[in-house]
């Protein structure tokens, strides 16, 4: 027969008639209560002892995720064994998580390896002292010398024979190699900062520059050569931290020629180094050859590092492509350089290199591998 529930509240347990006297139970059981007071306290007196002696070992909040938030979720009143043993096991994880996130952090903001140029050994020299520049932000007087300022604007060169040297830029250089008399421009950038900041534009461009040691980020591409430079030299420079807007439709590089030739780049750090924003618009590659208006001619890219980003399509485009109004490249040279393998151990999103046709008049690929792990990179790869 299955008992029917009833509402009837469940019946306190009989006293013993002993107990119901107080004669014999109470002082036990106030003794027993006394020394649960004590112990309990001096747990609570080590714990909170050893909190304060060395926060960094104790476990996280529970808002952080840490072994207290399973602690309290499990028990509202942990044992003193219990609680010493998770804020033992919390400390290695806290530890390999502050690495992680360390390790994360850098890759985003800082993505510099050792041994190439980056922050410490390019632009401004360490104990250089700045003043802030009042000149003529467009630069009309050959041979003109710039050296040790700061400069709040956008630089302008119309004008031959220009040297900006040890100074800080916050703004876009520009030499317009399109203009009526550019041929005899010219501009060299040596240990020098440019801050291009959000500005949709190349951070340093069109050419006739030769650009040595700098420090260059910001903008959309880093640098840019154009189909009517004279000469682009790039050397021991990095260049990174473009500029992406979470909806622009955008294409970023860290050096882009759309058709030019006599390039020189040689031995610089050179990451396109934004992710795809929420439109799927980034980056292209680090160094983008592109026989948009001009054929691509004459190019020696030669011990650069180039920077992996899966948000890139690919790290390299060689100047070949069927789908451009100049499809063939002729004399590029691309040897020694070495492409860091990156999430997916690809460089790019789909390769370390496409446009390139070994089989073009003059066009070398040779000596280029992969940073770890082994091997050369292929021109097909």
């Amino acid at each position: 027969m299955t008992a029917t529930p009833t509402n009837t509240p469940p019946q306190a347990p009989e006293i013993p008639p002993s107990s119901r006297s107080g004669r014999f139970w109470l002082p036990v059981v106030a003794l027993a209560a006394l020394a649960v007071l004590l112990v309990g306290g001096y747990v609570a007196l080590t714990r909170t002892s050893n909190d304060k002696a060395d926060p960094a070992t104790s476990p996280a909040p529970a808002a952080l995720g840490g072994a207290a938030a399973t602690s309290a979720a499990g028990s509202t009143a942990p044992s003193a064994s219990a609680s010493a043993s998770a804020s033992a096991s919390a400390k290695p994880s806290a530890s390999a998580s502050k690495k992680a996130a360390a390790k994360a952090t850098e890759s985003a903001h800082d993505p510099y390896i050792a041994g190439w140029p980056g922050p410490t050994n390019t632009g401004v020299p360490a104990g250089t002292k700045l003043s802030n520049y009042t000149g003529n932000c467009t630069i009309q007087k050959a041979g003109t010398v710039i050296d040790s300022k700061t400069l709040n604007c956008d630089l302008t060169i119309l004008a031959a024979n220009v040297t900006v040297k040890r100074s800080k830029i916050n703004g876009l250089v520009f030499l317009d190699t399109d203009r009526a008399g550019s041929s005899n421009w010219s501009l060299t950038l040596e240990d020098s900062e440019v801050d291009a900041g959000t500005k949709p534009n190349a951070a340093v461009s069109y050419g006739n520059m030769t650009l040595l040691r700098d420090n260059i980020h910001g903008g959309v591409t880093s640098a840019q050569c154009g189909e009517k430079s004279s000469t682009c030299v790039i050397q021991d420079s990095y260049l990174h931290g473009q500029y992406l807007p979470a909806t622009a439709v955008w294409h970023l590089g860290g050096f882009l020629s759309n058709g030019g030739h006599n390039i020189r780049i040689r031995h610089n750090f050179i990451l396109c180094q934004p992710p795809a924003n929420k439109v799927g618009e980034g980056c292209t590659g680090d160094l983008n050859l592109l026989p948009d208006f001009a054929v691509i001619a004459d190019v020696i890219a030669e011990d650069n590092f180039l920077g992996a980003n899966t948000g890139s399509s690919y790290c390299i485009y060689g100047g070949d492509s069927s789908t451009k109004p100049f499809p063939h490249a002729n004399h590029v040279v691309i040897r020694n350089n070495t492409f860091q393998r990156g999430t997916n151990g690809k460089c790019g999103m789909y390769g370390p290199v496409t446009g390139f046709n070994s089989n073009g008049v003059g066009n070398v690929w040779t000596g280029n591998k992969w940073q770890t792990g082994g091997g050369s990179v292929a021109a097909e790869d």
